[in-house]
């Protein structure tokens, strides 16, 4: 195996502190999405279209690529890599449907939707050329 995270071939536990940063951008990603409509600027929406649609992706591509680098660490990147992709698109499906939802004055956009799932890829292509872990 050509650049695993673990050279020393003994397997990493999973500790607390691996899941700090991705948690903290889950939070953080779920508060912009529960901005009420009223507080967004209002501008635009043709000039703001594209923006919006890099902000989710480059925000879903952080989320992602903290979560590999945190299962890489404790070793376990191979075993849960496609479980933990999956978890994450429908982490961002589902603030979408809840901004059509709950959140006052939001909508539900699939633009939005398919941005973040292409985030998602990002992210592990992210980890995976930072890390040279092709796995």
């Amino acid at each position: 195996m050509r650049g695993g995270l673990n050279e020393s071939g003994v397997a990493g536990d999973f500790q607390f502190r691996h899941a700090v940063v991705p948690g903290l951008w889950a939070l953080l990603i779920f508060g912009l999405h529960a901005i009420p409509g009223k507080d967004l600027p209002q501008s635009n929406w043709l000039g703001e279209l594209h923006m919006d649609k890099l902000i989710h992706l480059m925000m879903f591509m952080f989320l992602s690529s903290s979560v590999f680098i945190a299962l890489g660490k404790s070793g376990s990147v191979r075993q849960y890599k496609w479980f933990a992709a999956a978890v994450l698109v429908m982490y961002g499906f589902g603030l979408e449907f809840a901004q059509g939802i709950w959140f006052e004055g939001r909508t539900s956009s699939f633009g939005d939707m398919f941005a973040d799932g292409l985030g998602v890829g990002a992210g592990r292509l992210l980890f995976r050329w930072i890390y040279g872990c092709w796995n």
